[in-house]
């Protein structure tokens, strides 16, 4: 599913696969340490950067699910081997759902595509969301998500995008990649709005899945 992601500050970026498009200013600072630790309840999307990515129905037909180990090696070519063999098949079961550790890299797939992507080490925990909402944009005519920081994950995120222009970004939810927004402009304040050709219930659904409730 295409869409795009707004900042505050009129940044843009533009995505392929689950595209999205972001703006905003920016304040350089040092990432937030990544946490593996299981959060009890509904958990809110994390923030990894995409290494790689491709379009992978059905990977190499493998008897067995692709192990832990497989899918979060710092080894580029066991991450390659792993982007080979995943089955991205829309609406197959993630046998590592929510259980892969988040200070170490990761192999999996778009939740709603066939895409697979190789991704860094989170750099910006889910808990770092001030709230996600979803409203109709009456000057667009069209649904869209705001996405909002606190003051931690506002400069976290002001300083990455700074540091990867034309880099993708990829909002994770239980080890699935639910968009991967291209970095055109550095993002500032922290405020980002999702636009694309949202259905109501879609932008409802991604607000509720960023936020995690």
């Amino acid at each position: 599913m295409r869409f795009a992601v707004f900042l505050s500050a009129f940044a843009l970026l533009t995505s392929a696969g689950c595209g999205a498009v972001i703006a905003g200013q920016a304040v350089p600072a040092p990432a937030a340490p990544s946490s593996a630790a299981p959060v009890s309840g509904p958990k809110p999307a994390g923030f990894r950067k995409v290494v790689a990515y491709a379009s992978r129905i059905g990977g190499t037909g493998t008897a067995a699910p692709l192990s832990q180990a497989d899918r979060q090696s710092w080894d580029a070519a066991q991450q390659t081997a792993a982007v080979q063999a995943i089955d991205c098949t829309p609406g197959r079961p993630d046998p590592l759902a929510g259980h892969d550790d988040r200070s170490l890299p990761l192999v999996t797939c778009g939740q709603t595509d066939d895409t697979a992507y190789v991704l860094e080490p989170e750099f910006l925990p889910g808990s770092e969301v001030a709230d996600a909402t979803a409203g109709y944009d009456q000057q667009r005519g069209q649904w869209v998500v705001t996405l909002t920081f606190k003051a931690a994950g506002t400069k976290t995120w002001a300083d990455f995008t700074s540091k990867n222009l034309n880099q993708q970004v990829a909002f994770v939810l239980d080890s699935q990649v639910l968009s991967a927004p291209n970095i055109q402009v550095a993002i500032l304040d922290g405020t980002t709005q999702i636009t694309g050709n949202f259905t109501e219930q879609r932008a409802r659904e991604l607000a509720r899945q960023i936020r995690g409730g």
